[in-house]
């Protein structure tokens, strides 16, 4: 028979060869086709319009091969992970209108969400103070007051208690039900079930940070927001869920009415798990989906373990679990999740309103592609790509993962220090093509091996990439574009990077971090950014060429630790200023030696060339370098230094054709293909 069948919310799951009414009922179907040898080879469900409410996630394992799931034509299928709240009732909350309804599934303990959405829009949990992980409301946190252990300045010295600054604090009965969500460093940390002490004034939660309780290097102690307060509900469209009478209040917006608004809560975490068995070698095989919209889900707190490299940080602390991952929101996992899959395919679907992240491509998946998918307002990441390291089984390798073409924007809603795209242990994919916006980390994060130990990460393309509104300063030490370790073969090409910020200190736009080695960064167009448009930490045999550099916060490019080997060579680049330093240094090292620099551009009139400068804290180092001293040192004798004109528009900036720029070696590029392509 035909491998074509259809799914539509009035079939039924009990017709043998449809139409279907539900995506796991249709799947059991096909998998009896297949059993009975009705079906061999590729098979089609075509999803008609409708939505299809899921009660669990769909489970695709081996016999599910060779099959695409896609919307039929014309059709915008939608596959939902919630439940549409009815029964309300119209009350007063402390003097403001509310809407409250009773759930008894809750009160028994059979269900409790931690995600609400109002005709398609999240809505926070009550908090204070009003953080949200905008620009704006990124800046309404509030600052420990004191903590226990402040000798302890390493970055694995966490803790789980705090004293908070005298008269932030009310009396807040539902506080051991509330979490403690600390942004400091480059990670956001949950503690929860916070106990206060009323005799002592301190606060002890159940998780421990994994850094000690500062800012960040400096001597300020963490930002943090105390989140799911029934006290601090007071504003339009915050809420609170009450798990142990089951009663959801929430505050409706001016125009909202109870006849116009829809309410979901999710029911489940996860949409597809796809999974082949590695035992048996047996991978899932050619899977796809295509023109889908998945929508609604929940989240909870996952564990998070100590990375490998970090067994020693292991010795001496509590054992506590940890409130966060130490980066990158790792532990976090996908809604649409593949494992030991070849060939599988996830084409022009949506996934949005997640309490999680949204795509995988984990341990074992090879071949395996993403193009054309919107993914936005989502609790944790874009997508996540990567296997096991070195040391592990081959079986578990992941490689050859193309994810091009696609919007990712407004992550990281719940898990702070999700990135757009994090890419950990894998080789041999391309980044092409994608827009990542709105992030409270890092836009694009590529490898997970600190320093210059080896690592099977190599070979990935980062090309024609629209990264802009990056972390808007809720975290620290981020980059539009993150490296890391040793990678031979990765190239950075032809990206538009701008808007970059920081909580504290970062903010750069491509940040070559411990190790970063043997990649090629060219024809970047990195702008506005508040740190510098290139910061390496240390780094090994780079090559920045052809790329301009324009109004960066710091300086055009910076070091954060001069090794005694040259970290780069910079030659060709234009430099657009103004800029505080031409080239900075920070904690270890002379900036003199750090680059191998020369035929770049440097745009002013030479008297007024920025510095090139070390910290005011060092004594060891000039802190300021004129243009003469700068090349004294051999740096930048055959740049070229006087001013540029230029064109600058929102997708380009270019040259005239007789501009000096070309005399340098410079080659021009154009940005305005950036971004998905239609």
């Amino acid at each position: 028979m035909s491998g074509s069948f259809v799914l539509r919310p009035d079939g039924s799951d009990e017709a043998p060869e449809g139409p279907w009414a539900t995506p796991a009922g249709a799947r059991d179907a096909l998998r009896r086709l297949r059993a009975e040898g009705k079906v061999a080879g590729e098979a089609v469900v075509e999803l008609q319009e409708g939505t299809y409410r899921l009660t669990g996630p769909l489970d695709f394992g081996p016999e599910d091969s060779q099959a695409t799931w896609k919307a039929a034509p014309g059709a915008q299928p939608i596959l939902d992970g919630g439940r549409v709240l009815t029964g309300w009732t119209e009350t007063e909350h402390r003097g403001r209108r509310a809407w409250v309804l009773d759930l008894p599934e809750v009160a028994a303990g059979r269900w409790y969400f931690r995600s609400l959405f109002a005709s398609g829009v999240r809505q926070p949990r009550a908090r204070f103070p009003k953080f949200s992980p905008t620009a704006e409301g990124g800046r309404n946190t509030l600052r420990l007051g004191e903590i226990r252990f402040p000798e302890r300045r390493g970055l694995f010295d966490g803790d789980n208690a705090f004293k908070p600054v005298a008269g932030d604090w009310g009396d807040w009965p539902s506080l051991p039900e509330a979490e403690i969500v600390l942004l400091h460093y480059w990670v956001e940390t949950r503690l929860p079930h916070p106990r206060l002490n009323p005799t002592t004034g301190w606060v002890s939660c159940s998780r421990r940070s994994v850094f000690n309780l500062y800012e960040s290097f400096n001597p300020n102690l963490a930002r943090y927001y105390v989140d799911n307060l029934f006290e601090a509900l007071t504003d339009p469209g915050e809420w609170y869920l009450d798990r142990f009478q089951g009663r959801l209040t929430y505050l409706p917006h001016p125009e909202q009415t109870l006849a116009t608004t829809t309410l979901v809560a999710p029911v489940l975490t996860r949409f597809i798990e796809v999974a082949g068995l590695p035992e048996r070698q047996h991978p899932v095989e050619a899977l796809a989906f295509e023109g889908l919209t998945f929508r609604h889900s929940d989240w909870y707190q996952p564990l998070a373990e100590m990375l490998p490299h970090d067994k020693d940080a292991l010795l001496g602390v509590t054992d506590l679990p940890l409130g966060s991952a130490p980066q990158s929101a790792v532990h976090v996992p996908a809604v649409v999740r593949w494992r030991w899959a070849q060939k599988g395919r996830f084409e022009r679907n949506t996934v949005e309103l997640t309490g999680f992240s949204a795509l995988e491509f984990g341990p074992g998946c090879r071949d395996c592609r993403a193009v054309g998918n919107t993914l936005q307002d989502l609790g944790g990441g874009g997508i996540k790509i990567g296997g096991t390291d070195v040391q592990g089984p081959w079986v578990d390798r992941t490689a050859f993962v193309d994810f091009t073409d696609n919007t990712v924007r407004r992550v990281g809603r719940v898990f702070h220090q999700s990135c757009g795209i994090l890419l950990t242990h894998a080789s041999d994919c391309c980044l092409v093509h994608n827009e990542i916006a709105h992030t409270c980390y890092t836009g694009i994060s590529v490898g997970w091996t600190w320093g210059f130990g080896d690592n099977l990460t190599r070979n990935i393309l980062i090309e024609n990439n629209l990264i802009h509104d990056i972390c808007e300063g809720v975290l620290s030490d981020n980059g539009g574009i993150y490296l890391l370790g040793v990678q031979p073969g990765t190239v950075v090409r032809g990206n538009h990077i701008y808007r970059v910020t920081a909580a504290d200190y970062g903010g750069s736009g491509i940040y070559p971090d411990e190790g970063s080695s043997h990649i090629v960064m060219e024809h970047n167009w990195v702008h506005d950014v508040q740190g510098s448009c290139l910061g390496l930490h240390f780094a090994r045999e780079l090559v920045v060429r052809h790329n301009v550099f324009a109004r960066p916060g710091e300086a055009f490019a910076g070091i954060g630790r001069v090794e005694q080997a040259t970290q780069g060579t910079l030659m060709h680049n234009v430099f657009l200023g103004p800029a505080k330093a031409l080239y900075c240094g920070a904690y270890r090292g002379d900036i003199r030696t750090g680059f191998a620099t020369d035929a770049n551009v440097i745009g002013f009139q030479p008297e007024a060339v920025p510095p090139c400068t070390h910290p005011d804290w060092r004594t060891d180092v000039p802190h300021s370098l004129d243009l003469a001293q700068w090349w004294l040192a051999g740096n930048d004798r055959q740049s070229l230094v006087c001013p540029i004109p230029f064109q600058e528009t929102s997708t380009m900036v270019t040259f005239p054709p007789d501009s000096p720029v070309f005399s340098t070696g410079f080659r021009p590029y154009d940005w305005s293909v950036c971004g998905p392509r239609s």
